[in-house]
């Protein structure tokens, strides 16, 4: 497989990766940004970086990238919080839940590379909900993203 470059983005999310939330307006309200594919569970994380701490590194910046092109399409904006609802989509029902849900690492760590938010701490991220399904024909994740400044 071929590495992905930063050269290889478009120049305007190249661009915004550096600015930030500086280019992105705020909402006061809700979005969705739906990711298509299967996002890695726990235990594919866990056995990457069993083989070389590059492995899991390489992986998650993949998977950032593809959130991030996803959040660039969907033009979702800047929130200061925000609560998620995120349901994941799954082909079948190999893997657990908790296996499954590890996922939400690497979609907060995009959002904050991106800019979506300022950062993945307490004072941004005021809570998620998470649920699955399987859909065989069309694995997802779904993210509704909600503006909260208490939850």
């Amino acid at each position: 497989m071929n590495k992905f470059k930063p050269n290889d983005l478009p120049k305007k999310y190249r661009e915004q990766i550096k600015n930030k939330n500086k280019s992105r307006p705020k909402n006061e309200g809700e979005s969705k940004l739906i990711i298509p594919g299967e996002l890695p569970t726990q235990n594919e994380m866990v056995n990457k970086s069993k083989t070389h701490w590059n492995k899991y590194r390489d992986m998650k910046e993949k998977y950032e990238k593809i959130i991030g092109c996803c959040i660039e399409q969907q033009e979702i904006p800047f929130y200061e919080s925000i609560h998620l609802d995120i349901t994941y989509y799954r082909t079948n029902r190999r893997h657990d839940p908790d296996n499954i849900v590890a996922a939400k690492k690497i979609i907060l760590d995009a959002f904050q590379k991106i800019g979506v938010i300022e950062n993945d701490g307490w004072k941004q991220v005021k809570g998620f909900t998470e649920s699955w399904e399987v859909d065989k024909e069309n694995p997802r994740t779904e993210i509704k993203i909600k503006k909260r400044e208490e939850y």
